[in-house]
C-alpha cells in the first residue's frame, strides 16, 4: 500500500521541477503577450469592457478595480513588472509561495482585464490561472491537488466532446466547413496570398477532408472520457492533447495552446522524476 502511495506521490524536487516549467511557459506567454500589445499597459486605458454575465467578472468591474489598473499609466507599468518580476524569481525560487500568491493575485486581475477588455470573456489563460494554485500546496497534499487538475483537465476535453455530442453538430455533414468559413474569413480576406491562406482555401474546396478532420477532432475528444476511470492510456492521452490545440488553431482559428500546461497533469510521477533527472544531470554537466 506504500509503495503504491509513493509511486503515485511527488517528491518536493519534482514538484518544484514542475514549476519551474510551468512558470517557464508563462513567462513565454507573457513575453508574447508583449509582443502582441496585450499587456495592462498597452490597452492604452480601454473602456469598452464585456463582464457578460460572470457574477466574479460583474463585481470587479462594479468595484472599478480593472478600471483603476488600466487607466493609471504608472499603475498599469508596475503591474506588467510584478507578472514579469514574479514569474521570473519562482522560476529561480520556486518552493517560495509567498511569491506564487503575489503572481496569483497579480495574474487574477490581469485575466479579468484581459477577458474583459481584449478577448470579449472567451476564458482565454484559465490554465496560466489555475495551475500555479497547486503549487500553494505542500507534499501529499500536492499530489492531491496535482491530480484535481488532472480531473479538471479530463473534464474540459469530455464536456467539449459532449457538447457536441447531444447538439448533433457531428451528424451535420458541413460543420467542418462551416466552422472553418466562419472563423477564418476575416485572416483570407485580408491575406489571401500566404501560403497558409492556400492551404485553407484547398480545403474549403474539399470540405469532406475538413468534416473528417472536425468528426477526427470530435473522437479525440471523447476518448479522454477513459482517463475518469483509467490512468493506463494517459501516454495516449498525453499525445492527443498536444496535437489537439493545433486542430482548433487549424480549423477555428483558436490558438488555445494555453492548454498544454494541463497535458504535464497526464505524466505519472516517474515519468517526471526521469525527466528531472535528465536535465539536472546535463546542467551539472555543463558546470
Amino acid at each position: 500500500m506504500n509503495s503504491q502511495e509513493s509511486q503515485n506521490d511527488f517528491s518536493q524536487a519534482d514538484a518544484a521541477f514542475l514549476c519551474r516549467i510551468v512558470f517557464v511557459v508563462i513567462l513565454i506567454d507573457l513575453i508574447f503577450s508583449g509582443f502582441s500589445n496585450t499587456l495592462v499597459h498597452q490597452l492604452q486605458s480601454p473602456v469598452l469592457k464585456f463582464p457578460y454575465l460572470d457574477p466574479v467578472f460583474l463585481l470587479m468591474h462594479f468595484l472599478h478595480i480593472p478600471e483603476m489598473v488600466t487607466s493609471h499609466k504608472l499603475i498599469a507599468w508596475l503591474w506588467d513588472f510584478t507578472l514579469f518580476a514574479s514569474a521570473t524569481a519562482i522560476i529561480f525560487l520556486p518552493r517560495k509561495k509567498w511569491l506564487i500568491v503575489v503572481f496569483i493575485i497579480f495574474y487574477f486581475i490581469y485575466y479579468i482585464i484581459f477577458n474583459s477588455f481584449g478577448a470579449h470573456h472567451t476564458h482565454s489563460l484559465v490554465p496560466f490561472l489555475l495551475t500555479p494554485v497547486v503549487f500553494l500546496f505542500s507534499k501529499k497534499s500536492f499530489s492531491l491537488a496535482w491530480q484535481g487538475l488532472r480531473y479538471f483537465f479530463l473534464f474540459a476535453y469530455s464536456a467539449a466532446f459532449l457538447w457536441k455530442f447531444f447538439r448533433f453538430s457531428w451528424l451535420y455533414c458541413d460543420q467542418g466547413i462551416l466552422i472553418m468559413k466562419k472563423n477564418l474569413a476575416p485572416y483570407l480576406y485580408f491575406n489571401p496570398n500566404t501560403f497558409l491562406a492556400s492551404v485553407d482555401f484547398w480545403f474549403i474546396n474539399h470540405p469532406s477532408f475538413l468534416q473528417v478532420l472536425y468528426f477526427t477532432g470530435f473522437v479525440l475528444e471523447g476518448l479522454f472520457i477513459i482517463g475518469f476511470f483509467t490512468k493506463k492510456w494517459d501516454w495516449l492521452l498525453f499525445i492527443i492533447s498536444l496535437i489537439l490545440p493545433f486542430g482548433f488553431w487549424f480549423m477555428a482559428d483558436a490558438l488555445f495552446y494555453e492548454m498544454i500546461i494541463f497535458s504535464l497533469t497526464l505524466l505519472s510521477p516517474g515519468t517526471i522524476a526521469k525527466a528531472r533527472a535528465i536535465v539536472s544531470a546535463r546542467f551539472h554537466n555543463r558546470k
